[in-house]
């Protein structure tokens, strides 16, 4: 009697089991919030939708410095902001400046929210790409120097009264 490689394989397989085998698990219906769903079927936006957003890419620095700077001024009052921003003695305060007027300027003509009433929600700085450039030093050496860039978002929203 001749067994074929498919009978072998059936009977190897039934031999071994695998020693964990994952639980079915039941599909069940997405979690929503009860506040989100009751928003959605007034058809009222989502909160949030006064925020304005400002972002500034590929600016030459490095992020710890401009972060040292955003922690002062989260939370604060757009007018409040610029005038600490305008008298600080860091130079990364010269794009953060920037990028804060324009989050104020979108707030105020895409939104409607007059500057006075606005505030720092969001104020963040991620890490950018590294321009590697070669100095040359002794004896035929290359010295690496790395010039860091950041990418800068500042979010402003109306001061909830």
């Amino acid at each position: 009697m001749q067994v074929t490689a498919l009978q072998q394989r059936a009977a190897f397989a039934g031999a071994f089991r695998p020693s964990r085998v994952a639980p079915v698990v039941a599909r069940r219906a997405p979690l929503v919030c009860r506040a989100a769903a009751e928003v959605e079927e007034v058809g009222v936006s989502a909160v949030g939708s006064q925020e304005a957003v400002a972002h500034l890419r590929y600016q030459r620095g490095s992020v710890h410095k401009v972060r040292r700077v955003l922690d002062v001024i989260r939370g604060r009052s757009y007018e409040e902001a610029v005038a600490m921003l305008e008298y600080m003695p860091y130079k990364a305060c010269e794009p953060l400046l920037v990028c804060l007027t324009s989050a104020g300027a979108n707030g105020k003509n895409g939104k409607g929210v007059p500057l006075s009433k606005q505030f720092i929600a969001e104020a963040y700085a991620d890490q950018g790409p590294v321009l590697k450039r070669f100095r040359p030093r002794a004896q035929g050496r290359g010295f690496k120097i790395l010039k860091p860039t950041f990418h800068l978002t500042i979010k402003t929203a109306p001061r909830a009264e």
